[in-house]
C-alpha cells in the first residue's frame, strides 16, 4: 500500500522520453479513507510521455488515499522507461524507475513491483545494472509455431513473438536458438535478426544444411544477413538455428528474430518453445 495523506502528496507517471506512437495505459485501484469508512476508487488514464500525470487522484480534506496496485502497459511500439515517483508540492521520491519492453506491463501489488512479459509470465533478472560485477540472463519464449511458406522464394519475416527490448547506448550479449521443420530436405532457410539503429554490431548463425554439415555465417555485422538461404534442411522435424552476438543500438527498440524459405511456397516452420537469452553487459 501506498498511502497519499495530503492534497499536495501525488503518486506520478511520467517517461524518460516522448513516445513513437502510442501512449501508455495506466489503472490505479485506491481507497479513500475518512471518518465514514473506506471506499474503493479507481482511475483509468494514460502516460502523457515526459509530462507528469496522476495515477491516483489526490486526497481530499479529511481524508487519506490509499494505493492498493496499479498497472502501467506499454502500447507503444519501442521500450519505454518508466519514472514512478511521489511529488510533495514539487520534492520528488522515486519509487521505481524501469525499461519495460512492447507489449510488457508494470504492476505494483502487495507492496512491490513487478513486470510482465507480453505472454504474461513475470519477467525475472539478477541483473545488477551497468556496474554489476556478474549477472545472469533473461528470456524470452517463443509461444506459437511462426510459418512462413511466402509465395515468393527467400522473403524474410520476423519470428513474431521471439524477441527482447534494448536501451539506446547499451550493450547487449544475445544468443536465439531457435527449433524449426521443413517442408522437404530440398527446402533450405536462411535465419536473422532485424532491430532499432545501432552503433555496434556483431554476430554469427548457423543453421542445419545436411545431417552432417552446416550453414555458417561469421562476421556479421548488418541486419538481414545473409542475402540468401542455404540449399537444404538436415531433416523435416529436426532442425536447430542459433544467431549470437552483440549490439549496441543508438535508438530503443527490440531485437527479433528473422528467417526466409528458399523454396517458394513451401514452410519453414520456428516451433513454440524455441528461446533467446540477452543479457546486458555495458
Amino acid at each position: 500500500m501506498i498511502p497519499l495523506r495530503f492534497a499536495s502528496e501525488k503518486l506520478q507517471v511520467v517517461l524518460t522520453s516522448a513516445i513513437t506512437t502510442n501512449q501508455l495505459p495506466c489503472v490505479c485501484s485506491f481507497w479513500r479513507v475518512s471518518k465514514n469508512g473506506r471506499v474503493p476508487d479507481k482511475t483509468a488514464t494514460n502516460t502523457n510521455s515526459t509530462t507528469d500525470v496522476n495515477l491516483a487522484l489526490p486526497a481530499e480534506e479529511g481524508e487519506i488515499i490509499e494505493v492498493e496496485s496499479f498497472s502501467i502497459y506499454n502500447r507503444d511500439t519501442v521500450n519505454a522507461e518508466v519514472t514512478v515517483k511521489v511529488d510533495n508540492s514539487g520534492t520528488e521520491f522515486i519509487l521505481c524507475k524501469i525499461t519495460i519492453g512492447t507489449g510488457e506491463r508494470l504492476e505494483y501489488a502487495d507492496g512491490s513491483f513487478k513486470v510482465y512479459t507480453s505472454s504474461g509470465a513475470v519477467k525475472t533478472s539478477q541483473n545488477q545494472g551497468n556496474n554489476a560485477v556478474s549477472a545472469s540472463f533473461s528470456s524470452a519464449v517463443l509461444g506459437s509455431n511462426q510459418t512462413n511458406n511466402n509465395a515468393i522464394a527467400n522473403t524474410i519475416q520476423d519470428v513474431t513473438g521471439l524477441s527482447f527490448p534494448v536501451t539506446a547506448g547499451n550493450t547487449y550479449f544475445f544468443r536465439f536458438t531457435i527449433h524449426y521443420t521443413a517442408a522437404a530436405t530440398t527446402t533450405g532457410s536462411r535465419w536473422t535478426i532485424n532491430g532499432p539503429a545501432a552503433t555496434a554490431m556483431r554476430y554469427r548463425s548457423e543453421y542445419s544444411l545436411t545431417t552432417t554439415s552446416r550453414t555458417i555465417n561469421d562476421g556479421l555485422s548488418a541486419y538481414d544477413t545473409p542475402a540468401a538461404s542455404n540449399a537444404s534442411s538436415a531433416a523435416t522435424g529436426s532442425n536447430i538455428a542459433i544467431i549470437e552476438g552483440y549490439i549496441t543500438p543508438s535508438a530503443n527498440g527490440n531485437v527479433i528474430a528473422r528467417f526466409a524459405s528458399e523454396v517458394a511456397a513451401s514452410a519453414i516452420v520456428a516451433l513454440a518453445g524455441s528461446t533467446v537469452y540477452y543479457q546486458q553487459v555495458l
